[in-house]
């Protein structure tokens, strides 16, 4: 082996060695926490910004009989479209957080509900599923990079699956 490709992999082991362990349980309750702040905040009809701001900005969503919306001028534009839906309401509450043992990515998974009335402006409700793929930004942030939701019965998983 030469001297530099020796150099090269010691520093390379050094700085794998000295980056700090992750507390996994810490990092799972952040992104929980985060997932539920989202939701609150879509719940509360908050500002396209700080709605979008949750996503990063090559975000996918990918939700039933729709295009996949991607990057942020897009998810502004659904947003905005969706805020302006009367009646439109969306809701969602996680069940789990999974973190990798490297701690910047996870996902989280839950039941949710969408309201939207029909032509004739009676709201209909669809109850599904979705998981969300999440990525921590250099500022530490956890944002949401891939959102998928699914129609069907929103069930609890089994207690052993957890």
């Amino acid at each position: 082996m030469t001297r530099s490709l020796r150099l090269i992999t010691t520093l390379a082991l050094l700085a794998t060695a000295c980056r700090a362990p992750v507390d996994i349980t810490a990092a799972t309750t952040s992104l929980l926490n985060t997932d539920r702040e989202w939701a609150r905040l879509v719940g509360a009809n908050a500002s396209v910004d700080s709605v979008v701001s949750f996503w990063t900005s090559d975000a996918r969503v990918i939700m039933p009989g729709q295009p996949i919306v991607v990057g942020t001028e897009a998810l502004k534009g659904m947003v905005t479209s969706m805020q302006k839906i009367p009646g439109f309401r969306i809701t969602w509450t996680p069940d789990s957080a999974v973190v990798a043992p490297s701690g910047d990515v996870g996902y989280t998974y839950g039941t949710n509900s969408t309201t939207m009335p029909d032509d004739k402006g009676v709201a209909h409700t669809t109850v599904g599923r979705y998981v969300t793929w999440w990525r921590r930004d250099a500022d530490g942030r956890w944002r949401c990079s891939v959102d998928i939701s699914n129609e069907g019965p929103a069930q609890a998983p089994a207690a052993a699956a957890r």
